[in-house]
């Protein structure tokens, strides 16, 4: 494939895929589509009568449903080399597709997409699609090479930002800065993302796939990603403190987008930091985001989207090194409880009566028990333990008893 500029068609020149896709689109009459290898779209163009009903969701939503991109890619047309026809699929509203892979350097830059048509493709057309095709392959290659290029200077320098060393995070505020790696830095959130499963390269690109998806969505600039195994890093900066609710939506849509690019059943957990204030706090909000991320990954009750403020307790819990935890705690009497299944009705009483600050009304109500049923497990629970649920620093050495068996069983179960 040829890649001097100067040899390239004047009608299809510039670094603009869509104004390639459109002029290509004009000069056959037909509607034009450029995906990226995963099948996310790039650009297309108008319609002219003969689009199907995926081709106008997939304009409208940006993107197709993840059991469409499977079923598209099990094609094999990522090993495709030169132009192939997709069979149309009834179920998933597809018309039959001619498919015309984009190469550049012996790299899959995407794919090109025509639908089928009773109109044959002439040699002038098949010229005009094969021109567009080459145009398309250097523009996407151009964009990877500066996209690598940055990357490489934003993970170098988001993984000295996260340094335990002063010296290597000065550094890499200095080169930030420098760079223009980050538009605004006034008010900033970090992200942990960590996969489900053991971490493969699989892993990686989705967690990559679903950050890059995040940087389309957000202001040029405003994203910094370090993807390392099955975890990833995300800062995301702005000029004004983001809402509870803007940064969970962030986590959300990270989520989908993971699990739209990961094998089917693959999941992630992320953690959120709270709102800090310039890039030296960045390392502490990792460590908040870190400790979030956790609760995430362990605890059901967060559903797999954690907030440092929302932590409460756990805070402070997670931090507990549990391989150091031995049965000398000490909670007297708390192992009895704890160690018998027999008595996880008692375990669940007192827990939902501590959570509720002693309220045995609403505790009752909660566990769907007559308050005198409730009162008689409470004595049963200070019979075993030992402890007196009237006793200020009792409640609170059961409480945290609890809470750390909770995390402890769920960090079993996960590991």
């Amino acid at each position: 494939m040829a890649t001097d500029e100067q040899n390239q068609p004047t009608a299809l020149a510039g670094d603009d895929v869509q104004s390639v896709v459109d002029t290509l689109a004009d000069r056959l009459g037909r509607s034009v589509a450029v995906d990226d290898p995963l099948i996310h779209l790039i650009a297309a163009s108008r319609h002219f009568g003969d689009e199907d009903d995926t081709r106008v969701r997939s304009v409208i939503d940006r993107q197709i449903s993840a059991d469409l991109q499977r079923w598209v890619l099990a094609k094999g047309i990522a090993d495709w080399t030169e132009p192939g026809r997709v069979t149309g699929e009834p179920d998933f509203e597809l018309a039959p597709r001619l498919c015309f892979p984009v190469r550049c350097n012996g790299l899959l830059l995407g794919f090109l997409w025509l639908i089928e048509s009773d109109t044959a493709i002439d040699d002038e057309a098949g010229r005009a699609v094969a021109e567009a095709v080459e145009s398309i392959g250097l523009i996407l290659y151009r964009r990877m090479v500066l996209s690598e290029r940055r990357r490489s200077r934003v993970e170098s320098s988001l993984s000295m930002l996260l340094s335990p060393e002063a010296d290597d995070r000065y550094r890499a505020i200095d080169e930030i800065e420098e760079e223009q790696l980050l538009a605004h830095s006034a008010h900033l959130v970090v992200l942990v993302v960590e996969a489900d499963g053991e971490p493969t390269g699989d892993t990686a690109l989705a967690l990559e796939s679903a950050a890059e998806r995040m940087e389309r969505r957000l202001p040029r600039g405003s994203v910094l990603t370090l993807v390392r195994g099955r975890r990833a890093t995300v800062v995301v900066g702005g000029p004004r403190p983001p809402s509870d609710r803007t940064v969970r939506e962030l986590a959300e849509r990270f989520r989908h987008d993971f699990g739209r690019t990961a094998r089917p059943g693959r999941t992630c957990a992320i953690g959120l930091s709270a709102t800090v204030h310039g890039l030296e706090a960045v390392v502490d909000a990792h460590r908040q985001a870190g400790t979030a991320v956790r609760a995430a990954t362990l605890l059901p009750v967060f559903g797999g989207v954690a907030s440092w403020s929302s932590l409460g307790p756990f805070a402070l819990l997670l931090r507990v090194d549990f391989d150091q935890l031995t049965q000398d705690l000490p909670f007297p009497g708390v192992g009895d409880l704890l160690g018998d299944p027999e008595h996880a009705v008692l375990v669940r009483s007192a827990e939902e009566f501590l959570d509720r600050a002693g309220d045995s009304g609403s505790t009752a109500q909660a566990m769907h028990v007559h308050r005198t049923t409730l009162y008689h497990r409470l004595k049963r629970v200070e019979t075993i333990t030992g402890l007196s649920l009237d006793d200020g620093m009792d409640r609170l050495t059961l409480h945290l008893a609890l809470k750390l068996a909770r995390i402890n069983t769920a960090r079993r179960s996960a590991g």
